[in-house]
């Protein structure tokens, strides 16, 4: 299939670029004399140049868009300069602007190819958001666009995950202390919770698979938690999740509100298993 589309490529880019260079060197001429070959010659090489730089760029990953912007800059002088060429005539304008349009064309088709094996090959490209998306949901898409830079999230489909777990922790958020309240009555570590990447996506460093780390940090919560329902009770008062969030941000903690419902619930059970032994 490439050896059947290859020389295709190549004889539209050829076509297009005779057409566009004929345009552009007659309307040199008055200007540059003999010299005007040198107008369109730097123009296609100008345009292929900073393509192909920008291409090197973001496969090193050091990308700089002001390339890109440059070759528009070039192409749209192109095709202004090839319309032009028509002296108002809409036909003419037609046909001289098809030849440039088609060259650029077959360059940016062959750049979006490259662009697109290399972000293959590369495990730090950041996937795109589609464009039915933005159309869609542009604000949302935005606020999704933004994380995943943020925290660099790579695949599409990771960043939707991790969105819909901020939209949940927002929710409960609310839930517990208002639809808008809770921007300043929720506690300071739970609102910069949710401008940081959740733990469960964060790279970890390689641990030995008996590291008892996280079992002995359970262990800790948990004594916490029976100390703090002991505490309660002969208070009496309620046990919430509430109460257990700020005893265990005092110590250094910080957990999410739905594991704090799980310890609670542990806790009751344990004491009702108690009770009725």
């Amino acid at each position: 299939m490439t050896a059947a589309v290859a020389p295709l490529i190549a004889a539209l880019a050829v076509l297009g670029g005779l057409g566009s260079f004929t345009t552009v060197r007659q309307m040199a001429e008055p200007h540059f004399g003999g010299l005007a070959w040198i107008v369109p010659v730097g123009m296609d090489v100008g345009i292929l140049t900073l393509l192909a730089w920008d291409l090197l760029m973001e496969y090193l990953d050091l990308p700089w868009p002001v390339l890109r912007w440059v070759a528009w800059v070039y192409i749209a002088g192109t095709v202004l300069v090839n319309v032009s060429a028509a002296h108002g005539s809409l036909a003419g304008s037609v046909m001289n602007a098809a030849m440039p349009v088609l060259f650029i064309t077959v360059v940016e088709g062959v750049r979006h190819l490259i662009r697109r094996w290399v972000g293959l090959t590369s495990a730090s490209r950041v996937e795109p958001i589609p464009t039915a998306r933005w159309l869609l949901a542009p604000m949302s898409s935005l606020l999704l666009w933004r994380r995943m830079i943020l925290w660099h999230i790579t695949g599409y489909r990771q960043g939707l995950d991790l969105e819909h777990q901020h939209l949940l922790a927002v929710s409960q958020l609310q839930q517990d202390y208002g639809r808008w309240s809770w921007r300043w009555r929720a506690p300071l570590a739970d609102r910069l919770a949710l401008s940081r990447l959740p733990a469960g996506h964060a790279p970890r460093p390689a641990t030995d698979p008996g590291d008892t780390g996280e079992t002995a940090r359970d262990d800790q919560l948990m004594g916490i938690a029976r100390q703090l329902h002991r505490e309660v009770e002969r208070e009496g008062v309620q046990f919430s999740r509430d109460r257990l969030g700020r005893r265990l941000r005092e110590r250094g903690f910080a957990i999410a509100n739905e594991r704090l419902t799980q310890m609670i619930a542990a806790v009751h059970k344990e004491s009702a298993g108690r009770d009725s032994s």
